[in-house]
């Protein structure tokens, strides 16, 4: 038989030596310590076998020779390394078995180390029964727990390990527990079941890892296949894909990509830089930027629309859907660009665009009925419908309206349409334009006063909420409300309770308010300039109007509206519009909306003569490029203003003069003049008088 030990102790000594060096060499790789104590395990069997005596120790008799407890370390070593490789492989979480263990392991050498008494069955070896047991435990405890969190696969070669070392240790602990020199097995010595057990352990062990093995070559074959697909797909798809690192250097262009910017191969375009070659300076600064700014792995880059120009000078309009790629740190390192040719499809965009313009420019010339109004509001547009239905609905309530909108939309027109349709038709309207009235005026012209309470007031005054108690107020631009005067306001709007300047009893009033703005009355709250609790009592009912440049389909109604409008005024007979003007009425932004409008054909039905309306037009002269050097911001108000100012006649107050039309208080107007130092033509230096108290002289 000891022969047949030495061998298999030899057969155990390679086969651990094998496994070791495979499972150090893949724990240096991979820093993993599961590895790294599997390899640790294999090598320490490797030396047990090796040293002398060569094999299993078969004759084991105290007092123990150096060689002997040399051979034992090892031994030692691999049983107090199991359990770590236990827990590791398994991811169970106690570690505590783990730790007795070591502490048995420890004590049960040091034992041996100290034995001198030959006895049969030596003390250190029943106690390292209870180790051998422990690590059964933990084994079994390892295997529930992958079990029950579903790690089925990687459970089994550890069940089957485990259920051998049972096996094994219930034969251990029947050999130690036999009395005297007799065994349960013939010819077993001391721990001849349990060093069995190592061969065992490495095979099936070694077996998780050839079908690990087994595993990353089918994963490695699925990568190439999945590459290759992929690879067929990026150089047959009709679309551009170009790949390109963070500076814009090409790093990959597909086929399609080649043929469409008529190049002949992929090496003509590698050695390019994408941004400089084939985009504009705004989009080459854009993409850049975008590109700079993407540093988070999920960021989204949005999908853009560039125009690029091929080889042959042709420019192509192509859809551009931007992906990011980025290392392990989250940082992009190259981009990833799929674009579609939409350059057709532009085309024919701006194609119906155009014969859309015709299709206006034909309703305009032809069509002579005359336009439905709604008090005043003309137009048939979805947005414009829309504001006049929530208007509508409103109207026979009592709730507080916000009318937003840009200056010169119609926001008054919309108050009279609520008004009239409301069950207040019939009572007091005011209006109050509060951009118009002083700041020393306001708390005067809104509540009144009572007698003697100032210098000049001779007699008591009502205020307009009095005026209109019973019906409907109409506070217009109430952004420009001071904000010494909102409290007041805001305690009408809740308790209807004010008192006059200079009185002391309190009035109460009943009055709707409606209240219209050319501001962003919210963007006003975060900035101070406007109370938040007075914003959302008037934001009960906001209705938005929206600019004519947004519904420029209702452009047809409105010239033919403020045509015939104003031929009765002024005594014309026009029935059409020069195509030249239709081009700028159509082109136009508006951005005095429709009053703008209204004054420019105003103007030009003066001034025509024959049946076709000749526009008294200037938009050339207000959107000429500015001279090079002059593109401060300071310069280009100044030119703004100056330009509005001459439109104007150089009138600053009431309708139609620069201060509506610029949206802007009169006083703030003219401190703005004097700071950018802007003058009348003719006003003399030493004139401080402001341009609308000259005198104005109609021409003979």
């Amino acid at each position: 038989m000891e022969v047949f030990y030495t061998s298999f102790g030899l057969v155990t000594a390679g086969v651990s030596l094998a496994m070791g060096s495979i499972y150090l060499f893949l724990a240096v790789r991979k820093s993993e310590r599961t590895y790294l104590y599997f390899g640790l395990m294999g090598f320490a069997l490797v030396f047990f076998f090796l040293t002398p005596p060569i094999g299993f120790i078969l004759h084991d008799v105290p007092p123990y020779p150096a060689n002997i407890l040399l051979k034992r370390v090892f031994i030692f070593s691999y049983y107090a390394l199991t359990p770590w490789f236990i827990l590791g492989y398994s991811g169970y979480p106690k570690k505590w078995l783990a730790y007795a263990i070591g502490i048995i392991v420890v004590v049960c050498y040091a034992a041996m180390y100290f034995t001198a008494d030959p006895a049969t069955k030596p003390a250190w070896a029943i106690v390292s029964l209870l180790g051998f047991g422990c690590t059964l435990l933990l084994g079994i405890l390892a295997v529930r727990w992958q079990f029950v969190n579903d790690q089925k696969k990687r459970a089994y070669p550890l069940a089957m390990v485990m259920a051998i070392y049972g096996v094994l240790c219930l034969l251990a602990i029947l050999n130690q527990l036999t009395p005297g020199d007799r065994t349960v097995i013939s010819n077993l010595k001391l721990f001849f079941p349990m060093h069995f057990h190592a061969l065992l352990f490495m095979l099936i062990m070694g077996q998780r890892l050839a079908s690990g093995l087994l595993e990353k070559y089918a994963l490695e074959q699925s990568l190439q296949l999945s590459e290759g697909k992929w690879d067929s797909f990026m150089q047959h798809a009709t679309f551009m894909i170009v790949e390109h690192d963070r500076d814009g250097r090409i790093t990959f262009v597909n086929d399609y990509c080649i043929r469409l910017l008529g190049y002949s191969s992929a090496s003509d375009l590698l050695k390019l830089n994408w941004f400089d070659k084939f985009l504009s300076p705004a989009d080459r600064n854009y993409m850049r930027n975008l590109v700079r700014e993407a540093r988070h792995p999920k960021t989204a880059l949005p999908v853009v629309k560039t125009p690029i120009q091929a080889n042959d000078g042709q420019e192509l309009v192509i859809a551009w859907s931007n992906f990011p790629i980025n290392d392990a740190q989250g940082v992009v390192q190259t981009v990833m660009s799929i674009g579609r040719d939409v350059t057709e499809e532009e085309k024919a965009s701006a194609l119906v665009e155009k014969l859309k313009n015709e299709l206006l420019k034909e309703q305009i010339m032809l069509s002579r009925q005359p336009p439905v109004e709604n008090h005043g509001i003309v137009g048939e547009s979805k947005g414009l419908g829309y504001a006049i239905q929530k208007a509508e609905q409103v109207a026979t309530t009592l709730a507080p309206v916000l009318l937003e909108g840009e200056t010169g939309v119609g926001k008054e027109l919309f108050a009279n349409l609520i008004h009239d349709n409301s069950l207040r038709s019939d009572k007091p309207f005011v209006k109050v334009n509060c951009s118009a009235l002083p700041k020393e005026l306001m708390e005067d012209e809104l509540f009144g006063h009572e007698k003697g309470a100032f210098t000049s007031a001779a007699q008591s005054r009502k205020g307009r909420f009095e005026l209109a108690d019973g019906g409907t107020i109409f506070l217009d631009e109430i952004g420009e409300l001071p904000l010494d005067m909102q409290p007041k306001l805001l305690r009408v709007l809740q308790n209807g309770e004010f008192e006059r300047i200079g009185g002391q009893k309190t009035i109460r009033v009943d009055v709707r308010i409606l209240a219209a703005t050319n501001r962003n009355l919210s963007a006003e709250v975060q900035q101070g300039n406007f109370r938040s609790d007075l914003y959302y009592r008037l934001n009960v009912f906001p209705i938005t109007i929206p600019p004519l440049r947004n519904r420029k389909e209702d452009l047809p109604l409105l010239i033919h509206h403020f045509m015939d409008q104003n031929c009765k005024t002024y005594h014309r007979n026009l029935e059409q519009i020069s195509r030249a003007n239709l081009e700028h009425l159509l082109n136009y932004d508006w951005p005095g909306n429709i009053r703008e409008l209204r004054n420019v054909i105003e103007r030009s039905v003066i001034v025509s003569q024959g049946k076709t309306l000749q526009l008294d037009w200037w938009v050339e002269e207000t959107v000429s490029k500015i001279p090079a050097g002059d593109h401060t911001l300071g310069h280009i108000e100044r030119d703004h203003i100056i330009s509005v100012m001459e439109r104007c006649h150089w009138k600053i107050n009431g309708e139609n003069g620069a201060a509506e039309i610029l949206a802007m208080h009169p006083n703030t107007l003219r401190s703005k003049m004097k700071k950018l130092d802007i003058k009348r033509p003719g006003l003399p230096e030493d004139l401080e008088t402001s341009p609308d108290d000259l005198p104005h002289h109609s021409s003979l």
